[in-house]
């Protein structure tokens, strides 16, 4: 059965519709306010809400309005409720985002009925975002597995090229003809051939890492009691090792996350901006913690060139080719990286370009749970 978050100023209308859907076997939270349903709505991230429209201080349309700004909880259907037949009140429902309308006094079967039909709405998309998601993951793999080919084999090819001058130069000194220019040369090709060889390995294991962190998406995390300036303090000194600035602006808060998938996503995003970003010498990257409601805000931003030739639904695509910068990246941090934040932490995340370089918001839940 479903959470039910239920938003009236009438305590009558409240019990009546606690009665019906509790009946049903749904879990109901109620809220006397629109202002108390927002701290609710944050907090329990209900799967559908039934709010009345004719409420003091916040009224249902603005309630909604609300709920729809925020990436937690834009994506709640919200049923409204009203005595009121005009015609009027139903669009302005509809428009601030409202999925239907229901009218007093309570008929339990047509709310039972429109109920049903938002939960079977929401049961669709899931199943279709589960498959998109594994559709992606899928093609992430196949591409992967094709990708690291060119590598591969560029590094066994030079592999085989190093093994042939090594067998030379055996024979020449066995023989007892090998010269000084013979052996110089050698080992000057065999050099090009370590180098070129180094080069291509590092490659495919970039690509293994990816294949790792795709694959985290799928497995159960292991959520842990984190603070928000300690998590961002060994980010940034595990970069700083690197000759990587980061700039912390951030709210003392603890919360709860995994925090290796955490990790991995800020050093993929990192990863991508050191790589495409054209960062400005001497510009450290930012990234700023708030505490908003129930969950915590983080905001990346690198300033560097931000999209150049390259909108944000393309760069969310999995090996799109792009002109940004390092041609040599594997290219799949971003698909991966917001995979994760949606997926394995319970989270969501806004791309932006407004200045300061490719900025990312991310939200992820106080509690994991």
């Amino acid at each position: 059965m479903a959470e039910i978050l239920i938003v009236d100023d009438v305590a009558e209308n409240l019990q009546i519709l606690q009665l019906i859907l509790r009946n049903e076997g749904h879990k109901v939270f109620a809220a006397i306010s629109g202002e108390l349903a927002l701290d609710i709505a944050h907090k329990h991230s209900p799967e559908l809400i039934i709010s009345d429209i004719n409420m003091p201080v916040m009224d249902g349309l603005v309630f909604c309005k609300t709920l729809k700004s925020s990436t937690k909880t834009q994506d709640i259907p919200v049923i409204f409720v009203s005595a009121e037949r005009e015609t009027d009140n139903i669009v302005a429902a509809l428009e601030v985002g409202g999925v239907d309308y229901i009218t007093k006094p309570f008929k339990p079967a047509e709310v039972l009925a429109r109920v049903n039909t938002q939960l079977k709405l929401l049961d669709a998309h899931r199943l279709a975002v589960k498959q998109q998601l594994s559709q992606v993951m899928n093609q992430m793999v196949v591409g992967i597995a094709h990708e690291i080919n060119t590598p591969l084999g560029a590094a066994i090819t030079a592999v085989t090229h190093f093994e042939g001058i090594v067998m030379q130069l055996l024979n020449a000194f066995e023989q007892e003809t090998l010269s000084a220019q013979q052996l110089k040369d050698g080992l000057d090709e065999s050099k090009q051939g370590v180098v070129l060889c180094e080069r291509n390995l590092s490659r495919v294991a970039q690509f293994v890492k990816v294949l790792k962190e795709i694959a985290r998406v799928e497995r159960p995390t292991t959520p842990t009691t984190l603070s928000v300036i300690a998590f961002l303090n060994d980010l940034k000194s595990a970069w700083e090792k690197k000759d990587v600035q980061i700039q912390i602006s951030a709210v003392e808060a603890g919360f709860v996350s995994d925090r290796d998938i955490l990790m991995s996503v800020f050093n993929n995003l990192i990863e991508n901006s050191i790589a495409h970003g054209k960062l400005k010498s001497g510009q450290a990257i930012s990234i700023e913690a708030t505490l908003k409601a129930q969950h915590i805000e983080f905001m990346y931003y690198d300033h560097g060139e931000g999209l150049q030739g390259i909108s944000i639904d393309e760069l969310l695509k999995p090996f799109n080719t792009t002109k940004r910068g390092n041609s040599g990246h594997v290219g799949l941090s971003a698909p991966v990286t917001a995979n994760l934040i949606n997926s394995a932490l319970k989270g969501a995340y806004q791309l932006l370009d407004r200045g300061r370089g490719l900025e990312w918001v991310i939200e992820i839940p106080v509690n994991s749970d």
